[in-house]
């Protein structure tokens, strides 16, 4: 099958395109990364992501000219009404993964033009079963899958020496919401590292957690943070409405313990204190954390069972979330919003 992937060259685009590569040997990738410079994308998403209409369909007639099976769309906020109606001619189909929550106005303007375009896919997948509520029968033809690890990079620190050699560890971009937090956390008595972007920003909170901010990762670095720590936090974003989020799942699979937010579609997944552990609030959190690392027998086993349960029962694996995505027939067969059963 002769598949394109349109995305950006960064985070888990890159190795979704890789994964479909390895499945399906032909297929291409297009990048949208130079649609826009950055003073233009800030415009973009800000103001007025109607101004670069005829610069985004541009791009698209000049950069397509062959015909594929299939035109995959990655969280692309960079497509308009024009673009999709061309590649409509392009390929017999055309479907979109959305792991974005492009409903809300927390990104501004950024998802205004792709909006228009939700009619014209033939299948979208979400990766939040509560994005439901938000298509008022706009559409029908989505389903919603898990979020996913992948192989090559989630697995567990070889050097058993230094493994797991720290306590508590959160991986994740700062939003308002997390600062407090952590602050609470910190004045409660616990002691945990941060890695990820922007939390300087945070003006009421970044002075008192400095310390423990050790900055960004690349994303093919995370699973050796997440595996060198016995716990493994997971925060999910307010702004975004999200019950669930990739790291949930890496963690995991990973090897390491997950104690995140309590949530409807997490508590369904895990077993809760057998598979992972979930808090309410930042008291019930450093609580919980703490019992749990005077108690290294009960982490390990449940570390393991969670890792067992994304890896061996769940097949959490991207390369397997992907052979269903591709498989036209599945789909057409498929009667269920949920592309994987828990």
């Amino acid at each position: 099958m002769k598949i394109l992937v349109i995305g950006t060259w960064n985070g888990t685009s890159k190795y979704d395109f890789l994964t479909v590569k390895k499945i399906f040997n032909k297929t291409k990738f297009l990048s949208i990364d130079k649609i826009l410079n950055k003073l233009e994308y800030a415009f973009f998403y800000h103001l007025f992501p109607n101004f670069f209409d005829f610069t985004i369909t541009r791009f698209y007639k000049k950069n397509i000219k062959e015909n594929y099976d299939l035109i995959l769309f990655n969280n692309v906020d960079l497509v308009n009404l024009e673009s999709i109606k061309f590649l409509k001619k392009k390929t017999k189909k055309i479907i979109f993964f959305c792991k974005d929550n492009p409903f809300l106005n927390r990104d501004k303007f950024r998802w205004k033009l792709f909006k228009k375009t939700l009619p014209y896919y033939d299948n979208i997948f979400f990766m939040q079963k509560n994005r439901e509520k938000y298509l008022n029968n706009v559409i029908k033809n989505y389903f919603t899958i898990l979020p996913f690890f992948y192989k090559k990079i989630h697995k567990k620190n070889l050097n058993k020496k230094n493994y797991q050699k720290k306590d508590i560890c959160f991986i994740g971009t700062w939003f308002p919401e997390r600062g407090e937090f952590f602050y609470n956390l910190k004045k409660l008595g616990l002691d945990f590292d941060i890695y990820g972007d922007r939390w300087s920003k945070d003006k009421k909170y970044y002075k008192f957690l400095k310390t423990n901010i050790m900055g960004p990762l690349e994303y093919n670095q995370t699973a050796k943070f997440i595996s060198s720590y016995k716990i493994n936090l997971g925060l999910l974003s307010k702004g975004n409405d999200d019950d669930i989020t990739n790291r949930c799942i890496e963690i995991p699979a990973s090897g390491s313990l997950l104690c995140c937010e309590n949530s409807i579609t997490l508590k369904k997944i895990f077993k809760e204190n057998k598979e992972a552990i979930f808090f309410n609030t930042p008291k019930e959190c450093a609580n919980k954390c703490k019992q749990i690392l005077n108690n290294e027998k009960l982490l390990k086993k449940i570390a393991l069972r969670g890792k067992v349960k994304v890896r061996n029962i769940l097949n959490l694996e991207a390369e397997k979330v992907f052979k269903k995505i591709l498989n036209f027939n599945f789909l057409n067969s498929c009667h269920k919003k949920f592309l994987t059963k828990f």
